[in-house]
């Protein structure tokens, strides 16, 4: 046992040096899990006899698979700073490499593996022309097929194509990022290769299709083709489905694919994709502004332009509701006319109260005038008859409806029951007595409510009141309508001349 060592728990609450030449040549370059198992080892460098210094507890502590350590550690052995070994049972061992000393002394043991690569150091190199690869390139690209698994000829196809696409001076970090992705969705064959190019290439026109329409010429942004392929696959918008929502772009100075963005997602909630679908909605959009701007003029807001709560109002009156144009006018006229307001608000609130009484139509309303001009014409009969001469209020033409609809009167024997009521002080409260009595006892014709009034005058000669009249009817006792016939007097008053 040495005289002097550290306790068991020393390790805790000690640090571990990372150069920072780490940091700046091999970190940022490198894909994060490979970085977490290198530092993870450079830890376990100052603590050798831990029993978590081995593949398998590497994989444990840092939660990944055994593979993905043993292909960091290639990784970093291909960067040059670290080397894998095997003991004589063949074992596995790991040393760590000074990073000064690999970079200042250039320790760097590449040819071997350049050599392995032989031909295809040359078809690479031939791609890319006269810009001659570095050997730290080209371990970078032995990353692809190696931890990435991308056949050789499909990584050359892949630098071929981006090549074509951004020149010869294109990043390896660049490149790198694209066969990350490749990997991912398993672009791993020629075919595959090939269908996902072609995917590229359509998605590559349309994109600057796209910017030219907003006045933007140059090639395409990795951004911008992002969202061109959103657009396209997750949505579900043909090039000429985008091109038609770009027309909305009009409405800023600057137009930019974030903007078609915003625009795209709004028919993607309403669930638009076709180009004759959004030019119909753009259409109908424009006619609901013209129609709101009619509805405002209306009602004395001349020049106003319509706001996002304007349009939801009129929809709801026009597609839900499904009140015609002229009907929602008649609305405003009643609204300024009889209100002394010019809220759109006011409007809202007639155009319920109608769809309440189930007035739709011009028809409607018109029908309902009708019947109101002759229920009044006929309830002005009545009051002559009783010995009234007054203009017919609301609660006329509720008593009359009780007689006509709930009681099922005949017009003749209302008439007869306000001769009846001419000499009473209250007539209308008389009468509705002795036309209750007639509903209570089954009369229904004029004999019958005759021979009952003669019945009734006789018993008041006696000095006897008549059994039929000695419930005393209060006229307020019936029910009464959830809506008040005044309320209709204001919707409808005059409407006719309006």
């Amino acid at each position: 046992m040495a005289f002097c060592s550290f306790s068991d728990t020393y390790h805790i609450f000690d640090v571990t040096p990372v150069e920072n030449l780490f940091i700046q040549e091999f970190m940022l370059k490198a894909p994060g899990d490979f970085v977490k198992v290198y530092i993870y080892g450079l830890s376990q460098c100052y603590r050798q006899e831990s029993s978590e210094n081995s593949i398998e507890a590497f994989s444990r502590a840092l939660e990944l698979d055994k593979d993905t350590v043993k292909d960091a550690l290639r990784y970093w052995e291909r960067q040059g700073i670290l080397g894998i070994f095997k003991d004589e049972n063949n074992n596995i061992y790991v040393k760590y490499y000074n990073i000064k000393d690999v970079l200042y002394n250039k320790n760097l043991n590449t040819e071997k593996t350049l050599y392995r690569y032989r031909d295809f150091n040359q078809n690479l190199q031939a791609i890319f022309k006269n810009r001659i690869l570095t050997p730290q390139e080209y371990l970078r690209v032995y990353d692809w097929i190696e931890i990435l698994h991308l056949p050789m000829e499909v990584v050359l196809m892949m630098a071929q194509f981006y090549i074509s696409k951004k020149g010869n001076r294109i990043s390896i970090n660049y490149l790198d990022k694209i066969a990350q992705i490749w990997a991912k969705e398993g672009i791993n064959t020629l075919q595959k290769a090939e269908e996902y190019i072609a995917r590229y290439e359509s998605c590559y026109q349309d994109t600057v299709a796209v910017l030219k329409y907003l006045g933007i010429h140059r090639s395409p942004s990795k951004a911008e083709l992002e969202l061109y392929k959103k657009w396209v696959e997750q949505w579900g918008f043909s090039l000429n489905a985008i091109l038609q929502a770009c027309k909305e772009t009009t409405k800023i100075q600057s137009p930019n694919m974030g903007y078609v963005d915003k625009i795209l997602e709004k028919y993607h909630k309403l669930g638009l994709s076709t180009a004759e679908e959004i030019r119909q909605y753009n259409s109908s959009q424009e006619n609901i502004n013209n129609a709101i701007k009619e509805v405002l003029f209306y009602l004395g807001q001349k020049g106003t332009a319509p706001t996002p709560e304007h349009q939801a109002l009129y929809i709801k009156w026009n597609q839900s509701w499904k009140l015609d144009h002229s009907v929602i006018l008649l609305a405003c006229k009643q609204c300024v006319r009889y209100k002394s307001s010019n809220s759109i608000e006011k409007v809202d609130l007639i155009l319920s109260q109608w769809m309440e009484h189930g007035f739709r139509t011009l028809e409607d309303i018109k029908s309902y005038i009708k019947h109101k001009k002759d229920m009044d014409n006929e309830i002005r009969a009545i009051l002559e008859r009783a010995g009234e001469s007054r203009d017919v209020t609301a609660s006329d033409r509720q008593a009359y409806k009780r007689w006509t609809e709930e009681w099922n009167m005949p017009f003749e024997l209302i008439l007869l029951a306000a001769e009846y009521s001419s000499m009473a002080e209250n007539k209308l409260p008389f009468m509705n007595k002795i036309l209750f009595n007639w509903h209570e006892n089954g009369i229904t014709t004029i004999q019958q409510a005759k021979e009952d009034h003669e019945r009734h005058k006789q018993a008041l000669r006696l000095g006897i009141q008549a059994g039929s009249l000695k419930k005393q009817v209060d006229f307020n006792q019936f029910e009464q309508h959830s809506y008040s016939d005044e309320e209709l007097e204001y919707l409808f008053e005059d409407i006719e001349n309006g």
